[in-house]
């Protein structure tokens, strides 16, 4: 019987509350089938109450927090002491820490977490067939395009990049601990790509894009008025360069799927994203009119606008703007403004090449612009904006 035709399967997500683990909940409860799993475990470190989830009502779904990663004799204890953990399937990696003084602390703690995670469920999942292990654009070393041979589109087939630069990229060190850890074992991984992740999550996410950018257009209608124009918050190359952003829903279900397809997709790496590559030209003003407003292209010369400057310059309306709107607190306190502006900002092509997945029999895809306002809904919903 072919894996996606199963039910039943169990399904354990490490970083339940973030962009990715938290879409990774609805859907496991309706992709491929309604059937296809019959538990959902999800893992978080802070604690997450099931009123602020948003969650459809499914007693399938289970949530554990207090999940130190960093502590593997916590962790292993945790895991330990969930009822029916040893009839997990399937394990879905979503965790990650992204704040560290340099490169290295962050390698560290990521690759302390990921190895913590696999070393507890070996111990505890002993029927666990498929691992996916998420990572992204730092792979292609993006963060690094002006320094070393960078030739977009990125495609899973380039090699790593060379020299010290390597060296701070900890997905590489995940990845081959996924490769020894899975040798010769009953369980099998595969690594997925996305670019940069539109969603929306309960709670606050400092690397959420569709975040920062709902919340910055809604104060700037509430400001400027209804009609206003908004300029692009980069400049002329960030406003043509190429790029495939990935909608966390979509990026769920290629997670999802790949786990289900371990023929295909073992020891691989996938990318994901929403389509065609596309340029912020197209994606701005559609986005800035779902909120009632005109997107412009940014001045031809000059210093370009920041939205981050133009929020901080506000901050004294942000206290007045949600208690007169009903919104929830405390979301622009841990907006990111400057993650915002960083990844809208950046100047040159990142765009990625879905032929893999496409070529496994993974062929949805939408408009960029959509991802962002189906991200919008959920917050309006969540009262995250009005």
């Amino acid at each position: 019987m072919a894996a996606e035709q199963e039910e039943g399967l169990q399904a354990l997500v490490f970083g339940a509350s973030g962009i990715t683990g938290y879409p990774l909940l609805k859907q496991l409860l309706s992709f491929p089938t309604p059937r296809t799993f019959g538990r959902v475990i999800g893992l978080t470190n802070r604690p997450l109450s099931r009123d602020a989830t948003q969650l459809p009502i499914d007693e399938r779904i289970e949530l554990y927090s207090d999940l130190d990663l960093r502590d593997r004799d916590k962790s292993l204890f945790a895991l330990q002491h969930i009822p029916g953990i040893e009839r997990t399937t399937h394990i879905y990696y979503a965790a990650y820490a992204g704040h560290g003084s340099d490169f290295q602390e962050l390698r560290a703690i990521n690759v302390e977490l990921l190895t913590n995670a696999i070393g507890g469920c070996e111990i505890c999942c002993p029927n666990m067939r498929f691992f996916t292990l998420q990572t992204g654009g730092k792979a292609y070393g993006v963060e690094f395009a002006d320094k070393v041979d960078y030739n977009p589109p990125l495609s899973e087939t380039l090699p790593r990049i060379p020299g010290p630069y390597a060296q701070n990229i900890f997905y590489y060190d995940q990845c081959d601990i996924m490769k020894r850890a899975s040798e010769g074992k009953y369980w099998t991984y595969c690594e997925i790509r996305p670019d940069a992740i539109v969603g929306f999550v309960p709670q606050n996410n400092g690397m959420n894009i569709a975040q920062a950018v709902g919340i910055f257009l809604s104060l700037w209608r509430e400001v400027e008025g209804e009609g206003s124009e908004v300029r692009f918050p980069g400049n002329n190359d960030a406003w043509t360069a190429l790029h495939t952003d990935t909608s966390q829903d979509i990026l769920a279900r290629f997670h999802i799927y790949a786990s289900l397809h371990p023929v295909q997709t073992t020891g691989r790496a996938f990318n994901v994203v929403d389509g065609p590559p596309e340029r912020w030209q197209e994606v701005w003003p559609e986005i800035c009119a779902y909120f009632g407003l005109k997107g412009l292209a940014p001045e031809s010369t000059g210093e370009p606008f920041s939205a981050q400057q133009w929020m901080e310059s506000h901050r004294d309306l942000w206290q007045s703007w949600v208690a007169r709107k009903g919104l929830k607190e405390g979301a622009l306190e841990a907006t990111s403004w400057k993650f915002m502006q960083d990844v809208i900002g950046i100047p040159f092509r990142r765009d990625y090449d879905s032929t893999a997945s496409r070529e496994i029999g993974f062929t949805e895809q939408r408009p960029h612009a959509e991802g962002y306002k189906m991200a919008f809904d959920e917050m309006r919903g969540a009262m995250i904006i009005p």
